[in-house]
């Protein structure tokens, strides 16, 4: 009785964070996207670990989700940080972009600047993946993917 009040208390508190991005459009992950079978979401403090752990540092971010989706051979990350403002998001967008392409020591490659359905996307390969860097008002999006799957995440979850 008490696992599933909390399981429920749990899920309840998982709606609120969804509903409180009033500015931002809500992620919204599928059980199952082109095969890829989302294994584990991490949201409140324990994603905002995993992203200043991504950063090596810890970053002004308001809230944080981190899901990952596992299938055959592939694998992909979707990693959502949402500053407390617009502006916000824009500067760390830029400002990470900028940093990552100046790195000598990067592992990754083939910057381009994209176009999806009108929003504006760094797209960039690394580490066997092919990468998304984007922002939605105050909410940046990295997604992680083989080159098949990339744009079918990025349309399940943002539309």
């Amino acid at each position: 009785m008490l696992h599933g009040m909390r399981n429920g208390i749990i899920l309840i508190l998982f709606s609120f964070f969804l509903l409180g991005c009033n500015q931002s459009p809500s992620p919204v992950f599928q059980e199952e996207i082109r095969g890829l079978k989302l294994v584990r979401l991490i949201t409140g403090e324990e994603a905002l670990l995993a992203i200043n752990k991504l950063h090596g540092k810890k970053i002004n971010v308001a809230r944080g989700m981190v899901a990952f989706y596992q299938g055959e051979g592939e694998k992909a990350t979707v990693w959502v940080s949402e500053s407390a403002c617009t502006d916000d998001a824009m500067q760390q967008t830029e400002s990470m972009i900028e940093k990552m392409i100046a790195s000598k020591s990067s592992p990754f490659s083939d910057y381009k600047q994209i176009e999806r359905n009108g929003m504006k996307i760094c797209s960039f390969k690394g580490m066997g993946q092919e990468h998304y860097i984007f922002r939605i008002s105050k909410s940046i999006y990295w997604i992680s993917a083989n080159p098949g799957a990339i744009d079918e995440l990025r349309k399940s979850i943002v539309g």
